[in-house]
Formats: structure tokens, sequence, C-alpha cells
């Protein structure tokens, strides 16, 4: 077996990369959000008939935060697309910057930053050091422009911003994909990476809806020569749709990927369970307000909802198949072709939680839309844990560095962990620590004795974690 090699890296509890398998009894588990209250509400884009939002994105910068979203008529043949933004600088209060770029009469406090384009752009802060300042911010979306002399050239296009309000159209990234959804891009270590939506399993003359939608990914070291799109790999056997991937480095342990993507899930006929939706009606008015081709039915009998997933290289993925999150008890506005599509990335509240958001009455038409906050502990996506019976976790061969372990976890008052360290093959050659029970994003660990972990470090070990009612987010040495 490998030698995990951590250091004093933050290891997360998300995946079987740590755990060895035949050893563990402890069960890994996805986690949920917490619902918050509605922090914005968007009354002025009531000028857009039959108004839809989608994928919105978060983003830091030095002064605040901003989410980026897209208004746009559901009921065009040609969408009427706009890209624009609200900013914060607490992530709960948020407000309407009055830019006037794209000045139009019904828009009293106008904050649109890119208009008339063709779908949802994806809008990011690149932080490669070498990027010119008048690049800093970019947009990537499906679009047509002039490509090697061609003109009206239709791939996925990046434009440029020296502020995030101003953009430019650039340069094509690629033509080999599908584009109609959030495709993501970021800068880590050396490179871009590209998350991008494509359909397989497309049956000669069908119709391309009937395919499975997937997510591809591909690099670049300049965001212009990039490398074929490849199709994602996952630990499961079953083949999912996939609508969107916010597939994004997880800062706080910048070695691993996080992705939160939505789940499509498409029935085949109606039924009496549709038929009792207390969201059926507007449902149905989506389908008679869409006039762009689409199959009627496909806008009553879809529903979407989240999951979550997990990567170590960006290209093998560990997928929960439960939902991350779901529409919820059954009202007059969810479970529709639309819930679910949360923010990309989040908003660090610098204590001891994470903001994520979400749109919310995606087909109700007349009525403003509103932007959820939703709260989850830091690194608590997903976990290791044990119920009311005693369970080990037991880990594969590591080597760490430092004397201090530090644990990410939750009990009860009647659970609790107990850390010990074993040889490689599993014997014992330290006592146990002291109790660990409580919840906390950082308890410093010890043993019984007082000891620290410093006579293991560097040297080929294994951690066995005793708990009863307990769940491990995470760990780290210092």
């Amino acid at each position: 077996m490998e030698l995990l090699k951590i250091g004093t890296k933050r290891e997360v509890f998300w995946d079987d990369y740590l755990a060895d398998a035949e050893k563990t009894t402890a069960k890994c588990s996805v986690c949920h959000l917490e619902e918050k209250e509605i922090c914005f509400i968007f009354e002025q884009e009531q000028w857009i008939e039959h108004t839809s939002f989608s994928y919105p994105c978060v983003v830091k910068d030095d002064r605040g935060y901003r989410l980026y979203y897209s208004p746009w008529s559901f009921g065009k043949k040609e969408p009427y697309v706009s890209i624009c933004v609200i900013e914060s600088l607490d992530g709960i209060h948020w407000k309407r910057p009055h830019l006037d770029i794209y000045p139009h009469p019904e828009i009293v406090e106008n904050n649109i930053v890119l208009d008339h384009i063709m779908d949802s752009a994806f809008i990011f802060y690149d932080t490669n050091p070498a990027c010119p300042a008048e690049e800093k911010y970019k947009a990537v979306g499906q679009a047509r422009g002039t490509y090697n002399g061609e003109e009206n050239v239709f791939g996925l296009w990046c434009w440029t911003s020296p502020d995030g309000y101003h953009f430019t159209l650039s340069h094509m990234l690629t033509n080999q994909g599908r584009f109609d959804s959030l495709n993501t891009v970021f800068w880590k270590e050396g490179k871009y990476y590209c998350y991008m939506r494509d359909f397989h399993n497309i049956i000669p003359g069908g119709e391309i809806s009937d395919a499975t939608r997937d997510v591809r990914v591909m690099t670049s070291t300049d965001m212009i020569h990039w490398t074929t799109p490849k199709m994602l790999e996952f630990n499961d056997k079953y083949d999912i749709p996939l609508y969107t991937n916010n597939v994004v480095p997880y800062d706080r342990a910048d070695h691993v990927f996080v992705g939160f993507p939505v789940r499509y899930c498409e029935r085949k006929s109606m039924t009496e369970n549709v038929e009792q939706f207390p969201s059926l009606p507007i449902k149905l008015n989506a389908s008679k307000c869409c006039e762009y081709p689409v199959d009627i039915k496909r806008m009553a009998l879809v529903t979407t909802d989240c999951i979550f997933m997990c990567s170590r290289d960006g290209e093998k993925w560990y997928r929960y198949n439960e939902a991350f999150m779901t529409g919820g008890m059954e009202t007059p506005e969810n479970w529709v072709y639309g819930d679910c599509y949360l923010a990309y990335h989040w908003l660090d509240a610098g204590d001891d939680k994470l903001y994520l958001y979400d749109f919310d009455r995606h087909f109700v038409f007349d009525e403003p839309k509103r932007l959820r906050r939703y709260e989850i502990r830091k690194d608590g996506f997903a976990c290791y844990m044990a119920g009311g019976e005693e369970a080990v976790l037991v880990t594969k061969p590591l080597e760490f560095s430092g004397k201090d372990l530090h644990l990410n976890f939750e009990t009860s008052a009647y659970g609790y962990i107990y850390v010990d360290v074993l040889d490689e093959a599993g014997n014992p050659i330290s006592g146990e620590s002291f109790e660990i029970y409580g919840n906390t994003i950082d308890r410093k660990i010890s043993f019984a004795d007082g000891t620290d972990f410093s006579a293991f470090a560097g040297k080929p070990i294994r951690l066995r974690f005793r708990m009863r009612d307990a769940k491990l987010y995470s760990m780290k040495f210092e």
C-alpha cells in the first residue's frame, strides 16, 4: 500500500484517500447545508419578460465580494441574456452598484456588466501572477467571434476586464463541446483548469436533449492554448447527467478540488405524483412561455438537485450519490427544473462557517427572484461518522511533519473520539489520546499522558480513530 506523505497539509475526510477500507468501520457520509435568510431581493429585473435567473458566481477581490448573475427572458427564441452584479462586504448585506455601462430606459440602478450574450458567462478573478492588470477579471461563455480570419465562429470564448465591470471579447478557448451551462475556469499551481459542458451517448439522427449531459476538463498554461477536453472519471458505476460542475480548489486544503454539480433528473411521463406537486401550475406555465424548441413535458417532468464531489488531481472524482442539496419540502415554488443551482464558490465568514448562496422562485415569473444564504462548517461538506455504536477509522500508512495534531470534529455529549498511533502493519505503538468530545473546527490533540506526536513525525505510521456518535471532518499536523 502506497505511503501517503501528508506533511503539514490539512487532510479532509471526504473520500477514500486516507481511510483503509478493510480496517475502517466508520461510514463516509455527505453533509448538508443550513438554510438562512433571504439576503437580497431582485426587484429591478422585472423589466425582463418571464424572468429567470441562472448561474450565480461569487468573486472575492480587494474590496469585498461580488455576486455575478444572469437574468434572462424565458419567453424568447433567442433569450435576452445579461450579466449583472451585486456587491457585499460581509456576505449578508448586498447592494446593487449603479454602473450604467449598458444604458436601459427601464432600469434605474443599472448593474449590467455584459449584455446581449448567447448564454450565461462565468466570471472569475485571475490569480495567475503573470496575468496583466488589464485582464485580471475574465468571463468565459459560449459566443461567436472572429477566429483565424473566419467570422461568426461558435465556441467557448473569453472576455477580459481590468475592473470586473468593463469587458472586451478577447479570444476563443475551444470549439470542442457544448457550452450552454456554467463553464468554470481557475488558475492553480502553474496552469488554468477549465470544466465545461458536453454530451455523450448521442444517437445518430436523434435529439441532443436525449443524450447524457457530462462534464469535461481541459488545461492551459497561457489561457490560449488548451488540451483536448477529457471526460471526468468517477468512483461509481452510474452514468448520471450533470448540468453544471461548480468545480473549485478548496482553499483550506488547496491540493483538493471540490465540485457541486447540479444533477439533472428527468422522468418520462406525467404521473399522479407529478400532478400533485404544488408547483405544477408554474411548471406548466413555464412550458407555455417557452418559445424556443423544447419538449413541453420536459419542463414539468425534470427536477434538479445538487451533489458533492471531490478530487485530488482534477480528473478522477469521488462522487456522492446522496444529494448535498434538494428542493426541500414541497411548496408552490420549488421542485422544478432549476432548483439547487448553488452559486459558484463561497464566502469565508472568518469564523467557523462558509456562506453559500442560491436563487429561489426559478419559474415564478410574476414575483422578484430572491437570493438566499446558506451556511456550512469549514471542511464540513462530508465526513466519516459513527452512530450510537462504536466504529473505527484506520488510515492508510502515512508520513507527517510537525508535532501537534489538530482535528475538526463533532460529537454529542454521549459521543467521543480517541486517537492512537499504529505501525504500518496495524500494531499499536502509542497509548491513546485524551477523550475528545465537543464541536469545534480546531482542537489540538495530545496523548493521555500529555505528550505530543513529535516522536512519530517523519516515520511511516497509521492513525486509528475510535469513535461513537461522532463526525470527523479534517485533520492537520503542525
